[in-house]
């Protein structure tokens, strides 16, 4: 099992650590006649600086510290060693500082620091102990973000260890046993990182970063477990909308969708502009096809946080097509920047196809020129898809079959012209496609379910469909693309009942409009008119233009 992750932890501020020095806290200095030679020496390290020589600068004041035992002297010579890059130089031009100003504050805190980088753990325990007790107040604080002083290369058992010694004054305080709870899930001591933050909810009962990284630790526990123990956090601590929103998620994960958007709802009502919750309610909105909704969310997600909800300007996008509102749709998807901008271009190719701006797609699609086999393969799919919004069925072909000349063992192209010689009426192109589709992808479920329709739709061969479907059913039992091929091959063969099931089955999982001509013509054969009338006015709206719906509509007529 992976380690949570410790950066989610709550962070209250910048660690103690890497606070600048208190330049007031360095006590009484030392009265020293300031000679020829210190005066010379200054000089030196001043024009060593000046003069690039960051190393003879840096030996210098390291020099001039250990002569003058002045903390100011030393104070200079630390951050000169540092901005050299001399760590070794810096801790010992440190030590000085802290032996000429014993209880200051910052001497210790650079010295923590330096030691910290240097992964000497061991040294820096006396330091870090030094400065808990001279800042007692921010003591908690400190727990909270006590495994931000680690890096990369820090040996976390080492860390742990001196977690356990640092935080065993004070663990009274919740906030110790939650920095030992994180420091133990960094080496995967979970069950005992689960103890220490159930200790720190024994002292503060619903304590919400107990709560919400107690959560993190169960990752590999049922969703419902989860769920069962943010219920029971939220009776503790009721008002608190972070408890709320992690409870809301992991309904979501646990497709409980309704009383998820309950919770979602329970946060904005006391938190209008809560982002968390505005984005969490409108994706279940938009999953259970609430569009109104889901766009009013989303829209104010963005709103409020234009430079982290990108890929919510792509879901906006997407509710706008499906209104019907291909402008909006187009200046949501325009909008996208950054990491999203290639998915979304990709659904503004699409869109600019499908409302006939052919050239506009084109143009989006060569863009960028296609260097690698891997772009030269993907500009030809969208070139192809491109067309075949257009219904340029012949230049698809042929795009598809360019492609195919210089990359002849591309699944993915012989895959994509197989749909388009089926859209053709060109069976023999398509299976010939498909067949060496399958010579390369053994065992492909999508490669057996393309042969098994189009030998469905397109022919009579029926039993040899039935052998392709039934393998790809075998090898993805749920997928609802596949459960439509079966369902039409048995309103083929005249086995009603049973593409009824696997046609409702498909539909209800993808409500495409394919499927749902695919119902209506099986409804209506077997004389539940009315039924077939109401899903195929469904499809019409989906997609008049649709084949399947346009013959459907045309043999089971009107209502």
């Amino acid at each position: 099992m992976g380690r949570p992750p410790a950066e989610t932890a709550a962070v209250a501020s910048a660690p103690a650590a890497a606070a600048a020095p208190d330049a007031n806290a360095d006590g009484p200095l030392p009265n020293m006649e300031l000679s020829d030679e210190l005066v010379m020496r200054f000089l030196v390290g001043d024009i060593a600086l000046q003069r690039g020589q960051p190393g003879l600068a840096a030996q210098t004041w390291n020099d001039l510290a250990k002569r003058t035992h002045d903390p100011r002297v030393a104070k200079r010579a630390t951050e000169v060693a540092i901005g050299a890059g001399q760590l070794n130089l810096a801790m010992d031009s440190a030590r000085q500082w802290i032996d000429a100003s014993p209880n200051a504050v910052g001497p210790q805190q650079v010295m923590l620091s330096l030691l910290l980088r240097a992964n000497r753990l061991d040294e820096a325990k006396p330091h870090l102990e030094a400065l808990l007790k001279a800042k007692p107040q921010d003591v908690p604080s400190f727990f909270m973000q006590m495994h931000m002083l680690w890096d990369k290369n820090t040996d976390r058992k080492a860390a742990a260890k001196l977690t356990e010694e640092v935080t065993t004054p004070y663990l009274n305080l919740p906030e110790a046993h939650f920095a030992r709870a994180v420091a133990y899930a960094n080496i995967e001591r979970v069950p005992d990182a689960i103890k220490e933050v159930d200790a720190a909810q024994a002292i503060r009962p619903g304590w919400e970063p107990a709560v919400l990284y107690r959560v993190q630790l169960m990752s590999d526990q049922p969703a419902q477990v989860r769920v069962d123990y943010l219920r029971s956090a939220l009776q503790k601590n009721p008002d608190s909308l972070p408890i709320r929103n992690a409870l809301a998620r992991e309904l979501v994960l646990n497709r409980q969708m309704k009383e998820a958007l309950q919770m979602y709802n329970s946060v904005l009502q006391v938190q209008p502009d809560n982002l968390e919750a505005l984005v969490g309610s409108g994706l279940v909105s938009l999953e259970q096809h609430d569009l109104q909704t889901a766009e009013i969310r989303l829209n104010a997600a963005v709103k409020k946080s234009p430079r982290t909800t990108n890929n919510l300007r792509i879901y906006l996008g997407q509710i706008a097509e499906e209104r019907n509102s291909y402008d909006d749709a187009i200046a949501w998807y325009q909008s996208v920047e950054g990491d999203m901008r290639d998915a979304a271009n990709q659904r503004l190719i699409r869109l600019y196809a499908r409302t006939g701006k052919t050239d506009a797609a084109l143009a989006l699609v060569h863009e960028n020129v296609a260097l690698t086999t891997e772009q030269q393969t993907q500009q030809a799919l969208l070139e192809s898809q491109i067309y075949r919004e257009a219904k340029n069925y012949d230049k698809a072909y042929a795009v598809l079959t360019a492609a195919i000349a210089k990359q002849p063992k591309n699944a993915d192209l012989l895959y994509e012209r197989s749909l388009i010689a089926d859209l053709q009426h060109n069976v023999p192109g398509a299976e010939a496609d498909l067949h060496k589709y399958l010579e390369l992808q053994p065992g492909s479920a999508q490669g057996l379910n393309a042969l098994g329709y189009t030998l469905a739709n397109r022919t009579d061969r029926y039993d040899e469909a039935n052998g392709y479907l039934e393998k790809a059913v075998a090898l993805d039992p749920e997928n609802p693309v596949i459960l439509d091929s079966l369902g039409w091959l048995r309103y083929k063969q005249n086995r009603l009942a049973e593409a009824r099931d696997l046609l409702t089955k498909a539909y209800k999982a993808m409500p495409d409009p394919e499927v749902g001509a695919h119902l209506a013509a099986t409804l209506f054969k077997l004389g539940n008119k009315s039924d077939a009338h109401k899903v195929l006015a469904e499809a019409q709206k989906l997609d008049p233009d649709n084949e399947s719906v346009i013959a459907i509509g045309q043999e089971i007529g009107k209502p």
